[in-house]
This record gives C-alpha cells, sequence and structure tokens, in this order.
C-alpha cells in the first residue's frame, strides 16, 4: 500500500510538512509504504488549463503520477488568508477526477493563530469530494503552530499528537477496507 504526503507550503522550515510528517509515520508504523511531496522542493508552473496537457513540464506529469499511483492521500497546508495556499491550490488544479477517484483522503491543516485551520480543512474536503476522493470526516489542525512541535518534529499537544497519529492509522485502515486485496499485495 503507498500512501503519499502533500505539504502544501513553500516554507523551507515548513510546519505543515511536519504535520503531513506525524501522519505518514502513523501510516508507515501500521504497514503502508509512505512517500512525501513538499511542494516547496517541486517547482510546479502556474496552472494554465491549457489543451494539451502534455506540453507541462516533467515535474507536473511526475506528480500526476504519483498521486495517481497512491493508495490514500494525506494533504496538509498552512491556513493563508483564512484558506489553503495557492501553491496547493495550483498543484491540485493538475489533478482530475479520474487521478483521485474512490482514493481515501486524510486532511490536515496549519495555523499560525490560536483559533487552528478550520477553514482550510474544510475547503480541502470540498475540493476532494469534488474530485470524486473520500476525505476522512477526522481533520486535526495544529493552532499557533510556531511554537507547536518538539525540536524532534512531534507535537507539544500530546492529544493533538494522538489524534495526528490516529488519522495516518485510520487512513490505511480505509485503504485497506475500500480496496480490500490479499494481504501479500497490500504491502
Amino acid at each position: 500500500m503507498k500512501i503519499v504526503g502533500i505539504a502544501g507550503s513553500m516554507n523551507t522550515n515548513s510546519t505543515t510538512k511536519q504535520a503531513v510528517a506525524i501522519v505518514l509515520d502513523a501510516a508507515k508504523a501500521a504497514g503502508a509504504d509512505i512517500e512525501m511531496i513538499h511542494l516547496a522542493e517541486w517547482k510546479l508552473p502556474i496552472y494554465d488549463a491549457r489543451e494539451d496537457a502534455s506540453t507541462y513540464p516533467e515535474v507536473v506529469h511526475r506528480f500526476v503520477q504519483k498521486i495517481t499511483e497512491a493508495d490514500g492521500i494525506v494533504i496538509g497546508s498552512p491556513e493563508y488568508h483564512g484558506t489553503m495556499t495557492g501553491a496547493l491550490k495550483n498543484a491540485l488544479d493538475f489533478l482530475e477526477a479520474r487521478h483521485l477517484r474512490d482514493k481515501q483522503v486524510a486532511l490536515v491543516g496549519v495555523a499560525g493563530g490560536s483559533m487552528g485551520a478550520t477553514n482550510t480543512v474544510n475547503t480541502l474536503q470540498l475540493i476532494m469530494r469534488n474530485l470524486h476522493a473520500w476525505p476522512l470526516p477526522a481533520s486535526p489542525s495544529v493552532p499557533s503552530a510556531y511554537n507547536a512541535f518538539t525540536p524532534e518534529g512531534k507535537l507539544k499537544d500530546e492529544r493533538l499528537q494522538a489524534r495526528m497519529e490516529t488519522l495516518g492509522q485510520q487512513l490505511v485502515e480505509f485503504v485497506k477496507l475500500m480496496n480490500p486485496k490479499p494481504e501479500k499485495q497490500l504491502q
């Protein structure tokens, strides 16, 4: 089973990447192969709805292929001006329903303020449903992210850390439930 995480931040020292990593690590502990796509490291061009998608640079085709091949996905975004980042929206615009149809998706929001990133995870829920994916019901949000992590990358709030780990475990469980395959093929 392959789980791909997308950290929708362009910050190289991203707390969003740290949050997605917690979910991915929990998915790995539950038996999944994992991979992180940190958008700061992927130079995706601006989506321009061109008629011939084959003319996009190779990085776009690699991104779409990784998402298409994934059994499940983790998507995290910081909340900028009340919603997800433009970089993440741009990346998602390269995807079509055929790339995400019936895939289980775990969503995570990260915020600088104390209120969390509720608007971000709600927006991501809408986008995932429009792309025919299955967003998991739990969508934890990390408030005051600038001060939320230990130097080792764990959340200081043990309850929130546990929620993120549970999200990764549930993602693996839902992928197995929705895509029953012999156990040998899942690993």
